[in-house]
């Protein structure tokens, strides 16, 4: 008997260790319980309160409900004959037992309704009083900034109003200033949660909500090791800037992109968190944490990419041109005789000194397959529903502007690297149900991108069937490639 005790005890023991084993570490990507911002720490203390007031209520009544069945126990057979006398109640402990219950309820209705308020208004920057409160400075609100989120299937579109820029899937953020979001839709409802910093808010078409966060930097630079340690990383590590690729390069770096723990500190994991289609789990962005100075440095190279009225000059044979500018002129060794591509000058050019391979003057900007991918993306009509270079924000797809600045693809779902861009064009259908890339108006097996797809060659064509068919796809893989090398090259 006393062996069948002992093992169950062991029992009981090992499960207990699986499980809280399981629980060791708490800052996985999408954890609510590893708070990086002022209102995710606030909903964080608001649940402990709550998970503290049940614990306390399972003890107090799984207490009283042992001794009960200990102190009344029957303890011989007579007794468990005997009927208990019969009582209704006693009023002292029924009063008791509401007025316990109802101040239960105001500890924890209070800091509730405090954290709704504080999550729907952004402090005001001339109440000192509140701004002690939550520890924060007043530039840290009179620098607040504005996104307008719009949740599509399945994409989100980031706009900055405040700089005239839009970008997709996402959201890059200086950490030191009160983000506000402005969440609408476009189709469905959808849902915007970024748990470490902001929480959850649905996004409703015809309908605008709002949320804000505010990262905290110190928590940003906290890390814990693989063995649950805890450590500092220095803000470089810790934000890399996202202006200059540093940002990919890094989580690229680090470890497996669907690995369970966040590659880099300032790199925060979002979600639709409301069902809207077949494709709701693969709907993901990513928020991506700056210093000040690399968020005003990502956004001048955003506005610069998409203002609509910077243009690269064509080549005029009339001008001198200063070292290091840049000009197009034809090069008709890229498709045919009136292709085009930039040339940037290596020295002062003097009049009449015509770009070419040749030329000492000039040199390349781009690659060829750079060159010809982007013929490629407007004989391909991408820019029908991509905007690239431009704000675009009213879209069919994702805008394209600093693509290969990028960390991941598909709305999240995938790293931003030349075998997963490939898979996604040839067929975005098998990674993402339902998206526009191949549900789109006029997106079907015939479409520019469609075409590329290698096609299948059997053993029993006839040689000069397959040898066509070889040709066929060596030539539809290298367009693949091309368009790639131009849209990762966006950086």
């Amino acid at each position: 008997m006393t062996h069948k005790i002992q093992s169950r005890l062991s029992l009981l023991l090992s499960l207990a260790f699986f499980l809280l084993s399981g629980c060791s570490r708490i800052d996985h990507k999408q954890s609510a319980l590893d708070p990086k911002g002022l209102v995710a720490q606030n909903q964080y203390d608001i649940f402990m309160l709550s998970v503290w007031i049940t614990i306390f209520l399972f003890c107090a009544v799984g207490g009283c409900l042992l001794y009960v069945l200990w102190r009344y126990r029957a303890k011989n057979e007579q007794e468990a004959m005997e009927v208990p006398s019969q009582t209704h109640g006693n009023s002292k402990i029924e009063m008791f037992l509401i007025i316990a219950s109802t101040v239960i309820l105001v500890i924890l209705a209070v800091p509730t309704l405090q954290g709704v308020v504080l999550m729907n208004k952004v402090p005001d920057a001339n109440d000192e009083a509140t701004l002690k409160k939550l520890n924060l400075d007043r530039d840290q609100i009179e620098g607040a900034i504005t996104v307008n989120v719009t949740g599509k299937r399945f994409f989100w579109i980031f706009e900055y109003p405040q700089f005239g820029i839009v970008t997709a899937n996402e959201l890059v953020f200086p950490v030191t200033k009160a983000i506000r979001i402005i969440l609408k839709s476009e189709d469905v409802i959808h849902s915007f949660w970024l748990p470490k910093l902001a929480g959850k808010m649905d996004a409703m078409p015809g309908h605008e909500n709002f949320m804000w966060f505010i990262a905290d930097q110190e928590k940003i630079l906290s890390r814990t090791d693989l063995d649950g340690n805890p450590y500092k990383e220095d803000v470089a590590t810790a934000m890399p800037s996202v202006y200059d690729g540093k940002m990919r390069d890094m989580v690229f770096a680090k470890q497996e992109f669907n690995a369970t723990f966040e590659p880099v500190g300032g790199l925060f994991y979002g979600q639709c968190a409301e069902y809207c289609g077949n494709s709701h789990a693969y709907m993901s962005f990513r928020g991506l944490a700056q210093t000040d100075a690399d968020f005003e440095k990502w956004v001048e190279r955003m506005q610069v990419a998409q203002n609509p009225n910077f243009k690269i000059p064509k080549w005029d044979a009339e001008k001198e041109y200063e070292k290091g500018s840049i000009v197009i002129s034809k090069d008709p060794t890229l498709i045919d005789e009136n292709s085009t591509r930039e040339y940037r000058a290596l020295t002062k050019v003097s009049k009449g000194d015509e770009p070419s391979f040749s030329s000492g003057s000039w040199e390349k900007v781009h690659s060829n397959d750079y060159e010809i991918g982007k013929s490629l993306f407007g004989l391909s009509q991408c820019g029908q529903c991509h905007a690239l270079n431009r704000t675009g924000i009213g879209s069919k797809g994702p805008n394209l502007t600093l693509f290969g600045l990028r960390t991941s693809l598909a709305a999240g779902w995938m790293r931003n690297d030349r075998p997963s861009l490939v898979e996604w064009l040839q067929n975005s259908e098998s990674v993402k149900m339902g998206n526009l890339m191949w549900n789109g108006e006029g997106v079907d097996e015939t479409h520019g991108v469609r075409s590329f797809k290698p096609q299948t060659i059997y053993k029993t064509d006839p040689p000069n069937k397959k040898k066509e068919k070889e040709e066929q796809n060596t030539i539809k893989e290298i367009k693949v490639n091309q368009l790639v090398t131009y849209l990762l090259e966006q950086r």
